[in-house]
């Protein structure tokens, strides 16, 4: 607060915690780096303290809320990074980020998941993809890559028209909402008007316990968590992408033969755009 760097400010309010909070306090402390990544139910089991207790402990010490508390930590962080000698080149650590995320993601996947998403997504006529900011980049991409191979399905990356467009949901409807955080307010409150018209829902986010997950019925976990100082970051990216091609993949290995058929009629199609 007004430049206050969090970790004195923890401190100064530690003789007006509650037996609760101190054992939040000293959790935080001890794990500052992984707390910046963990969303308020994930930070709450870990402690074993109410999701009620860290809210009130966020205000306690003067923020509004666990977002804004998270925010100070990524500051935090990234002044004392700053603070350090830079011992490895910067083009080394985003390939090896890039790569852990790929190989956290792989990890993460759940198969049987996954399968009965690429059967919904084969079986469905009526298939919508919700995602706002960089997560709606990943839609349109989705988008692409099953027009390529046969399949249409409409993206909404407007918060506006998402919500509309779930008022016409159905049971024949198939949303896929794509979010890092699961939090994000737009993209929950339209999959909630979706599922009460019945419609199906594939997530794919990276926390497994999040506002969105509680709507879906199929879950497809990433592995790029961000801090709030790295929205729309590669690690994030390709974390979503990777699930993307998993989808697509599996969905042209059900017809082979249709799949590179249409392929190859929209390689023609797209060439004779060019001179």
């Amino acid at each position: 607060m007004d430049g206050q760097k969090l970790s004195v400010l923890m401190e100064q309010f530690k003789p007006n915690y509650t037996k609760s909070e101190l054992k939040l306090f000293n959790y935080i402390v001890e794990n500052l780096e992984s707390v910046m990544y963990n969303s308020l139910t994930e930070l709450s089991e870990r402690c074993i303290v109410g999701e009620a207790t860290i809210l009130r402990f966020c205000r306690k010490i003067g923020f509004n809320g666990y977002q804004e508390f998270k925010l100070a930590i990524a500051q935090e962080l990234t002044m004392l990074r700053a603070s350090l000698p830079d011992e490895d080149h910067f083009i080394n650590r985003i390939k090896s980020n890039t790569l852990k995320a790929i190989g956290d993601t792989f990890d993460a996947i759940d198969e049987k998941q996954l399968e009965k998403a690429i059967d919904w997504i084969d079986n469905y006529d009526e298939i919508v993809v919700y995602g706002v900011g960089h997560s709606g980049l990943t839609a349109l991409d989705l988008q692409s890559k099953l027009m390529r191979i046969g399949k249409n399905v409409q993206v909404v990356i407007d918060p506006h028209f998402q919500i509309m467009r779930s008022c016409s949901a159905s049971e024949r409807t198939l949303i896929i909402a794509i979010s890092i955080t699961g939090r994000t307010k737009d993209i929950v409150d339209s999959v909630g008007k979706a599922k009460e018209n019945n419609a199906k829902v594939i997530a794919i986010t990276s926390f497994v316990r999040s506002p969105l997950t509680k709507f879906s019925d199929i879950v497809l976990l990433t592995s790029g968590k961000e801090n709030p100082l790295d929205g729309g970051s590669m690690v994030g990216k390709v974390s979503q992408l990777f699930v993307v091609d998993l989808l697509c993949t599996g969905f042209v290995m059900k017809d082979m033969e249709k799949a590179q058929h249409i392929k190859t009629v929209a390689a023609e199609a797209v060439t004779s755009k060019m001179y």
